[in-house]
């Protein structure tokens, strides 16, 4: 059954109910031949390349064969619209644009005459075999093949024109749909971008107090280092200061030790030297015992001149001179007495003196052996420092060296962010480009 359109259709192009039953009778011939007629076709159209390639098309070229056998056997019952909108569609879908659907329709049209031999007049010399009868006929048959040419032509066009409509809806939904993604993704650049720029001006500023802070440290480290160099050479001074004094205490130390020995020998020849008087004051005394007993002999010498008289006369004046010799010798010998009582003081005194002396001089030597060991241990702390300063100058470079790459970083990196910033505001301006662009796009398509 034929839909109320499509007799609407058939009658404007004066399209009868007699039209399609003669169609029908060549539906054979249609069916046997279209198909391979129309990929004989194909060749025609190697002028027209965007048209052959998707005519070759396996789709395509299954939608032509359907659709123009159908037209060429007079079925335009039901389903030849579809059959019109699937051959549209496939036309659009490959790109084919609507003057190649003329083009392809003329083309057709004319081989489907010329395989039926109605592509010149039927009265003319060359049909001279065929009856009047035929002839009308056949003129009948052509006239309709190019009504329904017509027909399908303004149906395909038709349908063309709808499915492009209707693709470019859908097109514009999907468009429509995409601008919201974009936007979408617009807005979270936009957001984004913003954060970034925002860090990134954190970022700059950071950096940028990083360089003075590392400028700063290296400074400082620089001039710790100069401290720290002048700390060893001070170290190094006093060590070699120490080892000055240290060779001078280790001198001291041998001269209280030879002046020890000096004083123990001193003080022997002392101890020798009161011996001596000891014993001198022995001699005296055995001297003044001599002394007491020859004046008491002569006492009793001179008693015993008294008696003889004059004969003892002589012996008298001897025993006087005995006497007088023997009250020298007791004076001498009470001042050899004071002299050696006297030196026997000294002596003790120079024994008493010499022996703390000496003692001193003991004390001396065990505080120049503490001062010497105290002075090697100070020299070798000393020594330890000055090692431990020189280390630490070395250190001292190197964080130096260190804090000049931290601040070369830290420009580095600011002038990273710096880029970072500018990058980011570019991008916040293209999206803000791009937003504009599909909106005008969207406006553009809605108005084509």
């Amino acid at each position: 059954m034929i839909e109320i359109d499509q007799q609407k259709r058939l009658a404007a192009f004066h399209i009868s109910d007699k039209d399609i039953l003669l169609l029908q009778e060549h539906a054979a011939f249609a069916r046997a031949r279209m198909p391979q007629l129309l990929a004989e076709l194909h060749a025609q159209f190697a002028s027209w390349p965007e048209i052959q390639r998707a005519l070759m098309l396996p789709d395509v070229h299954e939608a032509r064969v359907a659709h123009w056998v159908r037209a060429a056997a007079g079925d335009l019952e039901e389903g030849f619209q579809a059959s019109a909108e699937r051959l549209a569609s496939a036309f659009s879908r490959h790109g084919v644009p609507a003057y190649a659907v003329a083009v392809c329709h003329f083309t057709v049209s004319r081989a489907i005459l010329k395989e039926l031999g109605l592509d010149r007049p039927l009265s003319s010399g060359v049909n001279t075999h065929l009856n009047l009868g035929q002839i009308v006929r056949g003129q009948a048959l052509a006239s309709v093949i190019e009504k329904v040419a017509w027909f399908d032509l303004e149906l395909l066009l038709e349908t063309y024109a709808r499915v492009q409509e209707e693709e470019r809806q859908r097109a514009l939904a999907r468009l429509e749909g995409f601008q919201g993604t974009v936007q979408t993704i617009v807005d979270g650049v936009t957001s984004g971008a913003g954060t970034v720029t925002s860090r990134a001006e954190m970022m700059v500023g950071a950096t940028s107090e990083t360089s003075k802070l590392a400028l700063t440290a290296a400074g400082a480290s620089q001039e710790a280092s100069y401290n720290v160099d002048g700390v060893a050479a001070a170290a190094e001074e006093l060590s070699a200061s120490l080892s000055d004094v240290s060779q001078q205490v280790a001198r001291a130390a041998q001269i209280a030790g030879v002046a020890n020995e000096a004083a123990q020998q001193t003080d022997a020849t002392v101890q020798g030297l009161s011996g001596s008087a000891s014993r001198i004051g022995d001699v005296v005394a055995l001297i003044s015992s001599i002394a007491s007993q020859t004046n008491l002999l002569a006492l009793n010498a001179t008693i015993e001149a008294a008696r003889a008289g004059d004969a003892g006369r002589g012996f008298a004046v001897v025993a006087a001179e005995v006497k007088g010799l023997a009250g020298q010798t007791a004076k001498a010998t009470e001042e050899i007495t004071a002299q050696v009582g006297a030196m026997q003081s000294a002596t003790n005194n120079a024994v008493s003196a010499i022996g703390q002396i000496a003692s001193m001089i003991g004390e001396m030597d065990r505080v120049a052996a503490s001062m010497a060991a105290a002075i090697d241990q100070q020299r070798a702390a000393t020594q330890e420092i000055a090692g431990n300063v020189h280390r630490a100058a070395s250190s001292t470079q190197q964080v130096a060296g260190s804090i000049g790459g931290v601040s070369s970083a830290a420009q580095t990196a600011g002038s990273a962010a710096g880029e970072m910033l500018g990058v980011a505001r570019l991008l916040v301006d293209q999206a803000g480009m791009l937003k504009q662009a599909m909106a005008a796009l969207l406006t553009q398509s809605r108005a084509a």
